[in-house]
């Protein structure tokens, strides 16, 4: 495949615009020249080898931003809060990954965070590790399980035991 071709495959992967990737990779007349390209094997496969990739690299870069969500801290959201003389460059030095969303109101700031319940759950799905109820889902069944006892403990405490 000649550099050229090459550089076609790699601009359909940006821009999914096969006139806009002939034209950038120096085609004269990519509006004929596309369609030319496009019928080539060669080059429809590697456009479909680099999509691949592509994915690949977003369903990875999907994992790692619920990972962060899940498991992020939220030390700069608290200098956000707390500091008043931040500077423009501290500030967009702040990782406020984990907030949600931001309001100033006449008592301050207020930050409301990411759930991170549910991008432990998302995380669970993607890695297709989410369990049943009972089989080590973890805060969930923490949670679930101290529900039933504490209603096992009401029942007692009613029934006089």
């Amino acid at each position: 495949m000649k550099p050229k071709e090459k550089e076609f495959c790699r601009l359909m992967t940006v821009y999914a615009d096969p006139i806009r990737a002939a034209r950038e990779a120096g085609y004269k007349h990519p509006e004929k020249s596309w369609a030319e390209l496009a019928s080539e094997e060669e080059i429809v496969s590697e456009i479909r080898r680099l999509c691949s990739n592509m994915r690949s690299i977003y369903e990875n870069a999907a994992v790692c931003g619920l990972y962060r969500l899940a498991y992020g801290g939220v030390s700069d959201a608290l200098t956000l809060i707390y500091r008043e003389d931040l500077s423009d460059r501290e500030l967009s030095a702040l990782d406020l990954t984990n907030v949600s969303e931001i309001k100033k109101t006449d008592k301050g700031i207020e930050v409301k965070f990411c759930d991170r319940i549910k991008a432990i759950g998302a995380l669970s799905q993607i890695s297709g590790t989410q369990t049943t109820e009972g089989e080590g889902n973890g805060l969930l069944d923490a949670i679930r399980m101290s529900a039933r006892a504490l209603g096992d403990r009401n029942r007692m405490d009613q029934d006089g035991l």
